[in-house]
């Protein structure tokens, strides 16, 4: 769940809520009874991985329940983000060193945070770290909650097994560990089974039609006179309203918050104002994606082209028949045949962790023979290839309602004919990280990057790479002219969003 955060900079600046500051966390987020189960599962005894795509609220959840646990007298909670850079270079050894001193100094710092008199040495590695962790336990004689942000890496696969592994070795009959993963991960490791070793949450809402109230309580919550049935037009009810919206950015909540952003403050609310919404958020919400994922996927960025052109390809394929007039209305759903998606793997899970797509049902029986699983399309790319680029009451209901009837792309389609998919290199660092900081500047790919000015004055001080600015200390930062905290912390801000995914 993403938040909108005033400042004197920016007014209107979007922040992950790992970045939001924690004394306005619980003013700028707020929770369904819906996201209260999660919640209940992430603080209850055990091993858990929540699973979504980015700006779910994977997040949000994680902070959320570590803030409920602390106010709470039974358990011990650490919430740690793994937005590292030394952890995304490195592996083996060097990970487990990295990362077990990285939460011993974690722990420490929430010991001294709580007050509770209790200190924890430094551990470097996993046995010494386990054993501390029992040793704190029976000292607070209290259960302990490790919620680790940000595990895995899509562009960067190789640390995942050892994190794994770690997961696996600290969980405990007194330790749960639980962490946030994405669609697709496949790197467990050979010593971690992900449904024996622990429970999976997938935290997808791309179908509303099983939770029809879910975005309504968001919208009440946080837009409360977007909730109101006064400032829709007579076609328009505000469930209706919410539910189209969450439908149309397939339940990704970041997308769902900027959508409303954009009607917050209108006086009155029509299909047409949804319409100009969706044609906008193809525009300078989707694409931009695009733009800023490519240089994180490390040895995958030759495939965002090609993940591009299989997303154009569905499109297409579903627009066709209302080309031929055969329908009326395109069809928001499709299942793809398992075996042209294998071959695809890696640019269909780049499509659903950006948002492009979600994937509804993991496997379903096809007209056509075989199997598949099932894809919701995002409303917004959807209609603007629609021939009329117009939004219609018969198009809301249909796609609201969630029609068993759906596109299929079959194993003998030449839907995907002309699509190649390059040859791979060595894994080797992102593309970001040697990016000039000239790619920081705000810009639909970044709505809170960093201005001409500020720009200037870092590479005037001799930064002048994303990795520069992501080693460089905050005195470094201070001592540049006109660059104080709040700037610091946007710089730091924008470097994790361009790094991290």
């Amino acid at each position: 769940m993403t938040a909108k955060v005033q400042d004197d900079t920016d007014g209107s600046l979007i922040l992950a809520a790992e970045e939001c500051p924690a004394d306005k966390f619980e003013q700028l987020h707020s929770f369904s009874s819906h996201d209260d189960v999660i919640i209940r599962k992430l603080s209850a005894h055990g091993p858990v991985l929540i699973r979504g795509g980015r700006g779910s609220g994977k997040s949000a959840l994680l902070i959320e329940a570590h803030r409920r646990m602390r106010a709470t007298n039974h358990v011990f909670s650490v919430y740690m983000s793994l937005r590292y850079l030394p952890l995304l270079q490195s592996d083996g050894s060097e990970y487990i060193a990295h990362f077990c001193s990285l939460l011993s100094k974690a722990i420490s710092q929430e010991l001294g945070a709580q007050k509770l008199g209790v200190e924890f040495s430094d551990s470097k590695d996993e046995v010494s770290l386990q054993l501390a962790l029992t040793k704190l336990s029976q000292d607070l004689e209290k259960r302990i909650v490790l919620l680790f942000d940000d595990a895995a890496h899509i562009g960067r696969e190789k640390p995942l097994e050892d994190f794994f592994d770690l997961f696996r070795t600290l969980s405990s009959s007194v330790t749960s560990c639980k962490a946030s993963i994405y669609p697709g991960v496949t790197k467990f490791g050979i010593r971690f089974d992900v449904f024996n070793d622990s429970t999976v949450l997938d935290i997808s809402r791309s179908s509303v039609s099983g939770s029809k109230n879910y975005f309504l309580e968001v919208l009440k919550i946080r837009y409360p006179k977007l909730s109101s049935r006064s400032i829709y037009s007579d076609s328009l009810e505000p469930e209706q309203f919410a539910n189209l919206l969450g439908r149309a950015v397939v339940g990704n909540m970041r997308a769902f918050i900027l959508a409303c952003n954009r009607f917050d403050g209108l006086d009155k609310i029509g299909i047409p104002d949804i319409n100009t919404c969706f044609l906008d958020m193809a525009t300078d919400y989707y694409w931009p994606l695009m733009e800023e994922v490519a240089p994180k996927l490390g040895v995958y960025e030759p495939l965002i082209d090609p993940s591009t052109s299989i997303f154009e390809a569905i499109i297409e394929y579903i627009c066709r028949p209302l080309k031929h007039g055969s329908r009326a209305i395109a069809q928001d759903r499709v299942t793809i045949h398992s075996k042209i998606v294998a071959s695809y793997a890696k640019m269909f899970e780049i499509l659903e962790y950006l948002g492009f797509i979600s994937k509804v049902q993991a496997s379903r029986g096809m007209k056509s023979g075989g199997r598949g699983p099932v894809f919701s399309i995002n409303l917004c790319s959807l209609l603007d290839q629609i021939p009329t680029k117009r939004l219609t009451t018969e198009m809301i209901e249909e796609w609201i309602e969630g029609k068993p009837d759906l596109a299929e792309i079959h194993s003998t389609s030449s839907t995907f004919d002309s699509i190649s998919v390059p040859a791979l290199s060595e894994e080797h660092g992102l593309g970001i990280l040697e990016k000039s900081v000239d790619v920081l500047a705000k810009s639909k790919a970044y709505p809170y990057g960093l201005t001409d000015d500020k720009i200037a004055r870092l590479k005037s001080a001799g930064i002048n790479t994303v990795q520069e600015l992501a080693n460089s200390s905050d005195d470094r930062l201070n001592s540049i002219e006109m660059v104080g905290e709040v700037t610091i912390k946007r710089m730091r801000d924008v470097t994790l969003q361009a790094i991290w995914m």
